[in-house]
């Protein structure tokens, strides 16, 4: 490269950058100091801050308390309901036994998040359906982990009948003003076996998906609503999206309400042990400023220019890399080995049956709730392989699953029976 081209190419980046700068901050006027960020700040008054949600229920009971918390649950919570609209949902021990007790008592916990708390999960009730014929768990086990569809609006409606609208209540993930695709959660049909009764449908999602649910826990009852998009600022300032919000919390328990603004994470230098809660950063004041937000952004790209020419002239030659290994079936392996050695072959059959309803499941998004012969054919119509090789798997499981012991030449059998499907599918 000539000392003549530098300047054409410093150039020419510096004009690229000016030009990507003003895209970011092209919608001007009084948005200039809008976030369009998920942040769900209950100060905030961006379109994704929860400002009018909390001042809605600071008088949804008249005459009642409106307490927050901003940090751990500790011992506050005394009788009525417990809500949290954000992103994620954090609870370290003490306040998790603590919000179980509540619940326990009678209580109600309103939790909007599009990731649900493993750990409350699994301190709730059993939440797992169960195959009375093959006497056995099936893998519908209630988790954190929601499913998604991808479109730029939704449609959604509550269940009871009081509650619901005729036409619904549209719901947009705005950039800018703008439409843009989004991942919407909800939780899947086969969560709601029959044999779960401690599972109640509160809300849909274009009709066919449930986003909002309550688990029955003790004498109280945790209401789950994956879409806290409904109750950001942008939603609750038109009339409809008010009319939702209001009449989903007409599930809450008539009494106190506890809002909680504890940050995700309590381990963040800002928050700490403050008695006065978290703290904004520094940075994100910045960006909220157009005029320091400009200075903040030229200045990394003089850094990235700075960087990207002195590297040039100072690189070293970049020493070749080990490829990385797959680690987790290195796991897997381990952990089939030790139940090799100890003889439990049962337990090494039901994790591979395991795995392999996962794999059906997110590959070809089949439920497998019913491991019958109409599963079987369209798992072969959808896999390419053959009916009567996937109904010797399914069989072999039947059997394996109503033996009461298992010998290494069977499990052997097994192993090969879903190692050729895995090599034959599509």
């Amino acid at each position: 490269m000539s000392n003549k081209q530098i300047p054409i190419i410093v150039g020419a980046v510096a004009v690229a950058f000016s030009v990507l700068l003003y895209f970011i901050f092209r919608n001007g006027g009084d948005e200039s100091n809008y976030s369009w960020q998920e942040h769900y700040e209950p100060d905030s008054k961006d379109p994704y801050g929860t400002y009018l949600v909390r001042n809605l229920l600071e008088t949804y009971y008249p005459g009642q308390s409106f307490e927050v918390v901003a940090d751990s649950l500790g011992e506050r919570l005394d009788s009525g309901s417990f809500v949290y609209v954000g992103n994620n949902f954090w609870l370290d021990s003490l306040s998790l036994i603590q919000l179980l007790h509540f619940v326990e008592e009678g209580n109600r916990a309103f939790i909007a998040c599009p990731y649900i708390p493993q750990n409350l999960l699994d301190s709730l009730n059993d939440l797992s359906c169960v195959n009375e014929d093959e006497y056995s768990h099936s893998s519908t086990v209630f988790s954190g982990n929601l499913y998604h569809l991808t479109d730029t609006v939704v449609n959604m409606n509550l269940q009871h009948p009081s509650l619901a609208d005729p036409k619904g209540y549209k719901l947009k993930r705005l950039f800018l003003r703008k439409p843009v695709q989004y991942e919407w959660s909800y939780m899947p049909e086969e969560y709601f076996c029959e044999a779960q009764t401690s599972l109640t449908k509160l809300g849909t999602i274009n009709e066919e998906h449930t986003n909002f649910l309550s688990i029955a826990y003790g004498k109280g009852e945790f209401l789950l609503h994956t879409t806290p998009l409904a109750f950001t600022n942008l939603h609750l300032v038109e009339k409809r999206g008010l009319d939702y919000a209001s009449k989903a919390f007409s599930h809450l328990k008539p009494g106190p309400i506890y809002w909680d603004e504890s940050p995700y994470n309590p381990f963040d230098n800002y928050a700490g042990n403050n008695p006065d809660g978290p703290k904004e950063s520094p940075l994100k004041y910045i960006l909220k400023q157009p005029a320091l937000a400009w200075a903040w952004y030229i200045l990394l790209g003089m850094a990235v220019l700075y960087l990207v020419f002195r590297a040039k002239r100072r690189q070293r030659v970049i020493p070749v890399l080990e490829k990385n290994t797959n680690t987790s079936l290195e796991f897997i392996g381990t952990i089939g080995r030790l139940f090799f050695i100890q003889n439990n072959h049962r337990q090494l059959a039901s994790q591979k049956m395991r795995l392999f309803l996962i794999f059906v499941r997110e590959r070809y998004h089949l439920s497998t709730k019913e491991l019958n012969e109409q599963f079987a054919k369209s798992l072969a119509t959808r896999s390419e392989v053959s009916e009567d090789h996937i109904q010797k798997i399914l069989n072999l499981n039947r059997n394996i699953s109503n033996s009461g012991h298992l010998s290494e030449y069977t499990l052997v059998d097994f192993h090969r029976l879903m190692e050729k499907f895995y090599r034959e599918c599509r």
